[in-house]
């Protein structure tokens, strides 16, 4: 997935109409806060006035787009050159494109934030939603709502059925494929409807191991009669040995077992 998301991504950039044009632009004109970018984080505004050196400073990225100049990389440095002004307008350096979609600024964030190391990986995957140059992960966010879950990669706010995890929701993906990963998310939401418990990266990575490892051999109405009444919290309490997943899967067969006639048979690796 990531080779495609970087190809893709690259695919992109390659079609900007032109390199960028440097450009002296008033503060109060750039427009930043787009749907792709991670908020600014006051903590990181705060480190670069403490370590600013205008010998460093390189200009700020921005896509001149309808009328209006978007700040697609660059607005932690003028968060902070605006402080240092006292708040006031100033005149910032800026590599203008001309010509770029809404899509491919996403794509053009993705890349540029992602060689600083800022950018978290919910960050990362929310731009390149934004920006549509990868087919998994748009198929990961249309299972996910289908099955009547959102995923949260901006702020969570703790209500049922927000998915937050963003390794676990990916390796549940790859290692199930769609139709798996889908059915893994009906089973969870007709179980636990939603609760966040059964939400935790750990739960999910249990109920992937869980499914790849019995997937025929149960039923999904079966599967629900038997763990609904299984709080996800007591399995999280009474996991302790074993990798993550392992344990999760586990106690997940053993809720499983106590519920029915028939027995899962231990089949995960030590």
């Amino acid at each position: 997935m990531k080779n495609n998301i970087e190809h893709n991504g690259q695919g992109i950039l390659d079609r900007f109409s032109n390199p960028g044009k440097i450009q002296l632009i008033y503060s109060k004109h750039l427009h930043s806060g787009l749907p792709y970018q991670r908020p600014v984080r006051q903590a990181h505004v705060n480190r670069l006035i403490r370590k600013w050196d205008p010998k460093y400073l390189t200009p700020i990225e921005v896509s001149y787009r309808d009328g209006k100049y978007n700040v697609v990389n660059g607005q932690h440095r003028l968060a902070a050159m605006r402080r240092m002004n006292g708040g006031e307008d100033l005149v910032a350096r800026c590599l203008v494109y001309t010509g770029m979609t809404y899509e491919q600024e996403a794509a053009m964030y993705y890349l540029l934030d992602k060689t600083s190391g800022h950018l978290k990986l919910a960050n990362a995957i929310k731009a390149l939603l934004e920006s549509g140059t990868d087919p998994e992960i748009i198929d990961i966010r249309q299972r996910i709502e289908r099955a009547g879950f959102t995923w949260a990669l901006d702020k969570p706010t703790g209500v049922a059925y927000e998915i937050k995890p963003v390794r676990a929701v990916i390796g549940a993906y790859q290692k199930l494929g769609g139709p798996g990963f889908s059915r893994m998310l009906g089973l969870m939401a007709g179980t636990w409807h939603g609760t966040q418990t059964s939400l935790k990266s750990d739960m999910i990575s249990g109920m992937t191991l869980f499914l790849k490892t019995h997937e025929n051999e149960l039923t999904d109405h079966e599967f629900i009669r038997r763990l609904s009444e299984t709080d996800p919290a007591e399995i999280a309490q009474l996991t302790h040995v074993d990798r993550p997943a392992v344990r999760y899967a586990r106690l997940i067969r053993k809720k499983y077992n106590e519920q029915g006639a028939k027995m899962l048979p231990d089949r995960f690796k030590k």
